[in-house]
């Protein structure tokens, strides 16, 4: 941009911001770093357990900062100090592992117990022919047709067995395939285990209100699952080999020796009773955002929000994620900046536009909380002229040798260009150096925090991010780490920002 152009904005913005007798650069540089450490070290400390999406560390947390908006003379959405009204309460679907059983010689053998499927039809059969290809060497399955059969076959390493499968289903058309490790039956058990913890961790929006599949799924599946899902129609995964050598009748080390040995070990075909439901079960989780608001005056039904997800990790084991940086530093920069707004419009600072508070839950398992916000209108959309949002400040990464960055994301993106605003602002105060590194469109951090719920509604939005660093979704991401003092000056540059897209335009 023109040097001449940036000075008239920068005087502009200068004027603006200490207009109405009130010099608000001045009162930008009082925002308090013993506060923002003291919410910061309570978030992020042992008693909220990692602030995990629907445990009681959530909802302490939730508690914590309502009370904090509130002790701060800062209304709810209701304009009220109803104490309820701070919440916006909502429930997140939690994803059961679906039912499904196999049937063989009156034995029955459990889903994520026995074996493992991928997939996504129902199936049911009772006299199912299982046709068993030894260690599936391509004259084994090559030119047959198994349409009618489920397929078994033997391999060293279960991960080179999905991809093996996807061949068979090419050249078979099978609709079912299984297949064992013999020569190590603790194999499956770590899968199924890995594949329960991901299951565990799973969250959704209501299923029948928010049917799109992304981004309201919380949780992708591992690489080596993926590779399963060849087409809708087929179910594949592992079995236990004790199972398999039940159906097949054969001696669990007779079949090991087939698969060390590679060879086909022909046996008949056998009969198996399988009913797989694959339909998705749910258990419902409540959880809150924490949302408050200073109105405004000439177009109070306009708004800026300003957000932070508050929700991180939980407690894993015996092991607490205490997210100080992620983001309890979001979050009490969140706080310091609303009670700091409402200081200024107490000494008579014009607030235009209305401004919201959003503290949201469900970020690490989705976005959930910013989706929630936006889809169900909790604002009007269409009033939502910029959303401001905070995730992780107060550390720096590889690519800064000092705490005096900023990565801001999305300024370039949606009018009005925010970067012209940020950068202007930013030279009155408080000269921080402002990396737009990552600050295009098709960057994977851009979706990466809730700026992305609001940036799907084509409403402008920043994301303010001190980038990655070692202690990330760690157990030491601790508040000791923290840099306060940058967290004051990106606090200052967004009350400052707040201030300028809320005045009159």
């Amino acid at each position: 941009m023109n040097r001449t152009i940036i000075f008239f904005i920068c005087i502009f913005i200068s004027i603006q911001l200490s207009s109405q007798n009130l010099n608000i650069t001045d009162l930008s540089k009082t925002i308090s770093i013993d506060n923002i450490k003291k919410d910061l070290t309570e978030l992020a400390s042992a008693k909220m357990e990692g602030r995990e999406t629907g445990k009681i560390g959530q909802k302490r947390a939730a508690k914590y900062i309502y009370k904090a908006f509130k002790q701060a003379n800062i209304t709810n959405l209701e304009l009220t100090l109803d104490s309820l009204a701070y919440f916006q309460n909502f429930k997140v679907y939690k994803v059961l592992a679906p039912c499904a059983k196999i049937v063989f010689n009156n034995k029955t053998y459990k889903h994520y117990e026995h074996f493992m499927l991928s997939g996504f039809s129902d199936f049911h059969n009772k006299n199912l022919k299982i046709e068993f290809i030894g260690t599936a060497k391509d004259s084994s399955y090559l030119g047959k047709d198994f349409s009618d059969k489920a397929v078994l076959f033997v391999t060293r390493n279960l991960y080179a067995g999905a991809m093996k499968s996807n061949d068979i289903i090419k050249e078979t058309g099978s609709k079912l395939i299984f297949f064992c490790n013999p020569e190590n039956p603790h194999q499956i058990q770590n899968i199924i285990k890995r594949q329960q913890s991901v299951l565990s961790n799973r969250l959704k929006l209501n299923p029948d209100k928010f049917p799109t599949k992304n981004p309201f799924d919380s949780i992708k599946s591992p690489k080596h699952y993926s590779m399963y899902n060849n087409a809708k129609s087929t179910l594949q995964g592992p079995i236990d080999a004790e199972m398999a050598a039940e159906i097949l009748q054969i001696k669990l080390k007779d079949l090991k020796k087939c698969a060390i040995k590679n060879i086909n070990c022909d046996r008949a075909s056998s009969d198996i009773s399988i009913e797989l439901k694959f339909a998705e079960q749910f258990l419902k989780i409540p959880t809150e955002n924490v949302l408050a608001c200073i109105p405004g005056k000439s177009k109070k039904n306009e708004f800026i929000v300003i957000s932070a997800h508050y929700d991180h990790l939980g407690i894993k084991g015996d092991k607490i994620y205490y997210g100080a940086n992620d983001n309890a530093s979001g979050t009490a920069a969140l706080i310091e900046i609303a009670r700091k707004i409402k200081e200024a419009v107490d000494m008579g600072f014009k607030l235009d536009k209305s401004i919201v508070f959003a503290a949201f839950t469900g970020e690490e398992k989705g976005l959930l909380g910013s989706k929630y916000f936006v889809s169900t209108n909790t604002v009007p959309i269409h009033k939502i002229k910029a959303n401001l949002n905070i995730d992780m400040l107060g550390r720096k990464d590889k690519n800064h040798t000092n705490n005096n960055s900023i990565y801001l994301l999305g300024t370039n993106d949606l009018n009005p260009k925010l970067k012209n605003i940020s950068d202007s602002i930013n030279r009155i105060y408080p000269h921080l150096n402002l990396d737009y590194k990552f600050d295009t469109p098709d960057n994977f951090l851009y979706s990466a925090s809730d700026q992305a719920s609001f940036v799907d509604q084509k409403i402008p939005a920043i994301f303010y991010f001190n980038g990655m660093h070692n202690d990330y979704h760690k157990t030491s991401d601790t508040a000791d780490k923290i840099n306060y003092e940058s967290i004051k000056k990106v606090s200052s540059l967004i009350f400052l920002t707040a201030l300028e897209l809320a005045g009159e335009k």
